[in-house]
């Protein structure tokens, strides 16, 4: 079903961030009765520099709260367990399943949306080693300057790391 673009409004436009803000998806936002559609939204991201500086905040938030939920999730015990046809409990591996893969969407989407402090980290430790011989008296003195100062230190092979 195509939605009619709905103008700009400072009232609408604080409705979508504050649904945002309660974890409410942009898909469902605009799905709900007198709200824009995802058009008119983006529409307004493009041009106007208030509402896409709300918006981000909105959606920094909105990830937020999707972090304190997969605690609530994570916690929720309440549907582990079932009694089966024979009355006794047992294990609801579904119910655990479903738990997981929310938990698991919602830290995928969340290291997307922002991945500074959500994404994955990639350290990389590098060490070049060089032969001493090899080097220019330029390249020497640079690295006895960093020996003096702590800054770099030379290995017990002759190398440099």
């Amino acid at each position: 079903m195509s939605r009619k673009y709905l103008a700009y409004s400072p009232e609408l436009a604080g409705r979508v961030c504050e649904l945002m803000i309660e974890g409410v998806s942009l898909r469902k936002i605009c799905e709900m009765s007198g709200m824009p559609s995802r058009r008119s939204i983006f529409y307004w991201l493009q041009n106007n520099g208030e509402f896409r500086e709300r918006y981000e905040i909105a959606r920094l938030m909105q990830v937020e709260y999707w972090a304190h939920e997969i605690i609530e999730i994570a916690d929720d015990a309440s549907g582990d367990f079932v009694i089966n046809e024979r009355g006794d409990r047992v294990m609801d591996n579904e119910a655990i399943n479903r738990a997981r893969l929310r938990v698991d969407a919602r830290k995928w989407l969340m290291s997307k949306l922002h991945p500074q402090r959500y994404g994955d980290r990639v350290t990389a430790d590098i060490t070049v080693k060089r032969d001493m011989r090899e080097l220019s008296d330029g390249e020497l003195l640079q690295i006895v300057g960093r020996v003096e100062d702590g800054t770099n230190e030379g290995g017990e092979d002759g190398t440099i790391h």
